[in-house]
């Protein structure tokens, strides 16, 4: 991938000059490197690599079909600029499926021609491109281009011993901006579950870290919010009796790592308060221009913390979505009040 996630209006304007093109011969991705397992996290995990045998830069989409259980999920896609005769390795988590019986189905792969070809860093081969007996790898990017370039992270392909397609790999590290001519080290894991199994790495390539959407149950309600991280969370549940969020945050790795949470806004003085394995900790709190509350900390190495962030408001008596019940509890009582008050009248 390249180092920018492609916005939606750019897509846009791709599309309204270049045609759009049915997946061919020469944009594909191999059956023996697509498929999907759940993850470490219990997170539903396709991954896979487009291949661009095109003598031209792509802007390829993906729609994946997931059968769960009795339904069918269907998930497009966008990926970034692929240049002539390279792979793009993805490595999706599909937060919507849940069954045990799935079904991962035939992909479908259309592109678009790109107006420009992907931006200029590369991966140092050589002696420091190294894969480690943890399993794991680490290396050097390098910015050979004129540009300044923004939120990078290093992608690979993993396989077996056998040669087998295992997994899709990404960088730790936090990579603000590479300045041209700029060189960084990175490093990246596999999943635990296959760590024993990684015989090598290939195909790497360069794109951007986007966040996770989690949904919750909250008074009867879906309650949105968002993370970034370089770590795991899992286990996400919203405690209405004490207005909080529990979650487990897991980081594998050697290193500290980092988890930012994004909260829809619901007062101007909000704040927000961290409990880590029992214990408060320091966290950084800011808001946003969207309007988004901001609450991160960071994630000790090789460490599992149970965590809950306090700080919401409470609801209304009567919550939208969830109002019927309170009015089977209070109709009744509102009856025998006036009972009551009628009885009264007329004894008086």
């Amino acid at each position: 991938m390249n180092l920018l996630v492609v916005p939606v209006c750019t897509i846009l304007f791709v599309l309204t000059l270049f045609s759009f093109h049915l997946a061919s011969a020469e944009v594909w991705i191999p059956n023996n490197e697509f498929g999907g397992y759940y993850d470490s996290n219990g997170t539903y995990t396709v991954i896979g690599a487009v291949k661009n045998s095109e003598d031209k830069a792509i802007v390829p989409t993906i729609v994946f079909h997931v059968k769960d259980d009795n339904r069918t999920i269907s998930k497009s896609f966008t990926l970034s600029t692929v240049d002539a005769a390279k792979d793009i390795p993805f490595k999706i988590k599909l937060l919507e499926v849940q069954g045990k019986g799935v079904i991962l189905e035939k992909p479908e792969v259309t592109f678009v021609v790109a107006s420009h070809n992907a931006i200029n860093v590369d991966v140092v081969y050589g002696k420091t491109l190294v894969k480690h007996p943890d399993g794991h790898t680490s290396g050097f990017i390098f910015n050979n281009g004129t540009t300044t370039v923004y939120g990078v992270k290093v992608y690979a392909v993993i396989y077996g011993r056998d040669g087998k397609f295992l997994d899709v790999g990404k960088s730790v590290e936090i990579i603000d901006k590479m300045e041209p001519g700029e060189k960084f080290a990175f490093s990246m894991y596999p999943d635990p579950t296959l760590a024993s199994k990684v015989s090598y790495y290939s195909c790497f390539d360069l794109g951007a870290d986007p966040t996770q959407t989690v949904a919750v149950e909250r008074d009867g309600n879906k309650y949105y919010f968002t993370y970034l991280s370089s770590g795991y969370v899992t286990d996400a549940k919203f405690d209405d009796f004490q207005q909080k969020i529990i979650l487990t945050a897991r980081n594998p790795f050697p290193d500290t790592q980092f988890v930012n949470f994004m909260f829809p806004e619901e007062s101007g003085d909000q704040k927000f308060s961290v409990i880590s394995n029992g214990a408060a900790i320091d966290f950084l709190q800011s808001k946003d221009p969207d309007g988004y509350w901001h609450v991160a900390f960071n994630l000790l190495p090789k460490s599992t913390s149970y965590v809950s962030i306090s700080g919401f408001e409470e609801h209304p008596l009567l919550p939208v979505g969830n109002y019927r019940n309170y009015l089977l509890i209070i109709i009744p009582i509102a009856a025998a009040v006036i009972s009551v008050i009628i009885w009264k009248k007329k004894s008086g």
